[in-house]
């Protein structure tokens, strides 16, 4: 959904840990809203689950409904956390043909199978492809294992459907003969690569665009018997028709024709109502839901609700599937069990809901406790006259189904629509003791019901875009689970560049980012009394109790006189979640012993214990004649100017108190400290990390810090520099001059651990030095378990011709290995909205482990920050 402003973005970033090597990653870069971005919006794909993995493959583009999807690439979703990946595979050869729509996509053993499909040649027509591949994903080369002949002449094979069991592949295909179309089934043994015999399953009209939707349930462990259901896509209500719009048929192997023809009933508890014509079904498929046979229709429809209020819906209906009677004599019966609706736009609820038209059903009386709400994700329909599966629905093990598809937002939301991909997954595995089933949606077209909210935080962030090392992004773990947190500050440039002077009666605002559950909340923060407003903070997230805290200190401001000074106090915010102002409070306790810094780093530890390192301090304050001289020879006016130099003092202090009136103690000096690893020759740069600013000092727990043999928590210190300007916004829009000042400053790029238990410095000497990141400034950390994270950031490309550029690589410091191990991953397409431009970094990374996700923040050439999510794998090979 493309707003007029999309400054937030975030995405799913599977890292090292997160998947096996076999299913490694593009690196991508996402809007937040879109966290699909990657993946096409197409129809008539292959997909399939393996594990906790989907798979999707080919189809047709949604947004010009006659080009296939280009190239061999397969979509993959970690079930787990909802990550989208994009995965390289080839053919082993030009018979393959593994580019290709209208196909099925399944799973044999630890193998990926696509089945049948159609091809476009060199000329734009269609070709029916009727061979079987295969692919090794460790190898990721598909290869061909069957090839099917055609007959020749006007008649002509089309693969229907298809499914596994066992060592066996259960094809349908339509024999497209003039004189007598048939439909038929053939049981492929996919260890001999034979077919036994092929059955008959109709005569007549069978055309696919007649009888599109097909399902295969084999009823054993073996190809014989298994059942086989065609249907049409109008479904009518009334019972004596049914048999008109579907036919069951058993395969049994046995008899002249191997086919008997199954009857069937549908029944539901509902109460049925006049009138409905059942909508229309875009996708029937039999599967297994929690073990047990399970038949499930996607269909567009209308319900009604109590205030007379229509309202077109997509309704997901399940069916338990009931068999009796023996062999060549069964009875079928449909009980619905589960209807899913997903909302319509700008509904938060069903709690009106009265009825539903459904499939086989018609009208029937259903109130919100008889239906699973699924978000809104826009209209599910047909995109073309061909389509046969813009929905495909797939079972996912022992937990419930998936659903993948195409959806347009409401022209409401979005005026000019576009086909956009959505993946849906439905958990019921809790069992019916659960108040509901676990939904989880990934879908650019939800955020259309909650698009204030982003406009909200799009604005926040958009407000940030002048300020230097102010704004970043923090984890914040709140009682409704992990979140990413943004905040911003009235300081922002005007269009001469020059920054606006504050008003301490204007609210700072912030925003809490969900991005599982789709949801902003923003909310302002009323200043504490006498704030200063400074730039080139340093912040961190902590907690007094179960209360988040943003706390935040030093910056640099000017007083009333005009002087530029160094902010010495420390301010927090009380995160409440929900609540739309947040107070923001001076800290009572010691200030900081230099006497405020300026691009300091600050690390939140455990139990309250807060970490500063370096900065920039006033070692002085030159002083400056202004204006003419009198005749004592003194200047009319004097300005102060400070000379500001870098420190490597370390302090620790404790927070504590309440979050109603946090305190913080008497700040207590670390360091520095000889270097643990240092010797009575080594040099002074060997023995401690030396005076920087611009660098990052991130908290490593106890846990992390053993990878590393030490006892207690440690803290890494990465980057920085011995430059000692305090206000770079707007020199950094001229990339020469930019470079012209920084041309003599080093930029570090050493990994320095301080052992807090031996409160020694030690200098790491990682492995994996080709894949190091390079001295970076202003450049952002986070820690997800044994991994160090680090992102953006200035950089040197050529310190010689004075060429730089902000970073656009992640970097993970492993500390799993027994010697610490540097992998990068180079991020494509990093700003979705454009290129880069050299401007202040203010870069942010927030780790979120639970859901896979880390969320990134840049600034945009439009000028806001957006924050983006990486699919990205990590790698020793760059």
């Amino acid at each position: 959904m493309r707003m007029r402003h999309i400054a937030l973005a975030a995405v799913a970033a599977v890292l090292l840990l997160a998947a096996p090597s076999a299913y490694a990653s593009s690196k991508y870069a996402c809007d937040y809203s879109n966290r699909l971005c990657q993946w096409n919006a197409s129809y008539m794909f292959g997909g399939t689950v393996m594990g906790d993995l989907a798979f999707f493959s080919g189809g047709i583009y949604s947004n010009a409904a006659t080009i296939p999807v280009h190239g061999s690439a397969l979509e993959v979703l970690d079930l787990r956390t909802m990550s989208p990946l994009v995965i390289q595979v080839q053919d082993q050869n030009s018979s393959v043909l593994s580019q290709r729509y209208r196909h099925q996509l399944l799973v044999w053993k630890d193998k990926l199978l696509a089945v049948g499909g159609q091809r476009d040649d060199s000329n734009g027509a269609s070709q029916h492809i009727i061979n079987v591949i295969e692919m090794d994903l460790n190898t990721r080369e598909w290869r061909q294992i069957k090839q099917f002949t055609q007959p020749g002449g006007a008649v002509e094979v089309i693969f229907d459907a298809s499914v596994v069991v066992g060592d066996h592949l259960l094809i349908v295909f339509e024999l497209v003969d003039p004189q007598l179309p048939q439909r038929m089934l053939a049981p492929l043994n996919l260890i001999t690569r034979k077919v036994d015999y092929n059955y008959n399953l109709a005569n007549g009209a069978v055309e696919v665009l007649d009888w599109p939707l097909i399902g295969v349930m084999p009823l054993g462990e073996g190809a014989y018997p298994s059942l086989v259901v065609q249907s049409k896509r109008q479904l009518p209500s009334q019972a004596e028709k049914h048999g008109n719009a579907t036919m069951w048929f058993e395969v049994t192997g046995v008899g002249d024709t191997g086919v008997d023809p199954v009857s069937f009933t549908v029944s539901t508890t509902h109460r049925p109502l006049p009138g409905g014509t059942g909508g229309k079904t875009l996708t029937l498929t039999i599967l297994k839901v929690l073990k047990r046979p399970t038949l499930m229709t996607w269909a567009v429809t209308t319900a009604a609700f109590a205030n007379g209020r229509q309202e077109t819906v997509n309704a997901v209906s399940m069916y338990d599937i009931k068999i009796s009677g023996p062999s060549r004599n069964r009875t079928i019966a449909l009980q619905l069990s589960k209807v899913f609706l997903t909302l319509p736009f700008n509904m938060s609820d069903f709690s009106a809901l009265s009825s539903v038209d459904l499939p086989w059903h018609g009208n029937l009386a259903l109130s919100a406790g008889d239906v699973t709400a699924l978000p809104y994700i826009g209209m599910v329909d047909l995109i073309g006259d061909l389509d046969s599966s813009n929905v495909n629905i797939q079972g996912w093990r022992d937990k419930g189904f998936i659903v993948r598809g195409s959806s347009l937002p409401d022209p409401r939301c979005q005026p000019i629509a576009r086909w956009q991909p959505f993946v849906l997954t439905v958990d019921l595995s809790a069992g019916p003791a659960a108040s509901a089933p676990a939904v989880r949606v990934v879908s650019n077209n939800t955020w259309c019901n909650t698009w204030q909210a982003q406009n909200t935080a799009s604005a926040v962030v958009g407000d940030a875009a002048g300020l230097e090392a102010n704004t970043k992004l923090y984890r914040v773990d709140t009682s409704r689970g992990p979140m990413v947190m943004t905040l911003s500050s009235q300081k922002t440039a005007n269009p001469g560049g020059q920054l606006v002077s504050p008003n301490a009666d204007v609210p700072l605002r912030g925003a809490l980012v969900d991005v599982l559950q789709s949801s902003v909340q923003g909310f302002n923060i009323t200043p504490s009394a006498n704030y200063s407003f400074p730039t080139g903070v340093s912040s961190c997230m902590s907690a007094v109790g179960s209360t988040p805290v943003y706390l935040q200190t030093g910056g640099s401001f000017y007083d009333g006189q005009g002087v530029q000074r160094a902010d010495s106090g420390f301010v927090s915010v009380p995160l409440q979640v929900g609540k739309a102002v947040q107070p923001m409070l001076k800290v009572a306790g010691a200030l900081d012993p230099e006497g405020g810094r300026v691009y300091s780093s600050l690390a939140c530890g455990a139990d309250g214990a807060v970490y500063t390192f370096g900065g920039l301090k006033v070692a002085k304050y030159d002083q400056m004649p202004l204006g003419d001289y009198n005749q004592d020879g003194k200047p009319d006016d004097t300005l102060f100017v400070p000379d500001w130099a870098a420190t490597d003092s370390l302090h620790v202090a404790k927070l504590g108190g309440g979050s109603a009136a946090p305190t913080l103690s008497k700040p207590v000096r670390l360091g520095p400290a000889v270097a643990a690893n240092s010797t009575a020759n080594s040099t002074a740069s060997d023995r401690s990390p030396g005076p920087r600013a611009g660098h990052t000092l991130t908290f490593l727990p106890a846990e992390t810090a053993a990878s590393l043999g030490l006892k207690q928590g440690a803290l890494l210190l990465y980057g920085g520099s011995n430059l000692t300007l305090v206000s770079l916004g707007t020199d950094l829009a001229n990339e020469t001059y930019t470079a012209e000042m920084l041309s003599d400053a080093t930029f570090d790029r050493t990994a320095w651990v301080f052992d807090l238990g031996g409160r020694k410095w030690l200098k790491l000497q990682p492995d994996g030095m080709n894949s190091a990141p390079p001295g970076l400034m202003y450049h952002s950390a986070a820690v997800q378990g044994k991994q160090v994270i680090l992102w953006g950031g200035l950089r040197f490309v050529d310190q010689k011709n004075r060429t730089m550029r902000l970073s656009t690589d992640l970097y993970v410091l492993d500390l799993s290995e027994p010697t610490p191990r540097w992998r990068k991953a180079a991020v494509d397409n990093v700003n979705v909205q454009g290129a880069f431009q050299l401007g202040f970094p203010n870069t942010g990374v927030a780790a979120l482990p639970e859901s896979g996700v880390v969320a990134l923040m840049h600034r945009s050439v439009r000028g806001y920050e957006g924050v983006v999510e990486l699919s990205a794998r990590t790698s020793d090979d760059q």
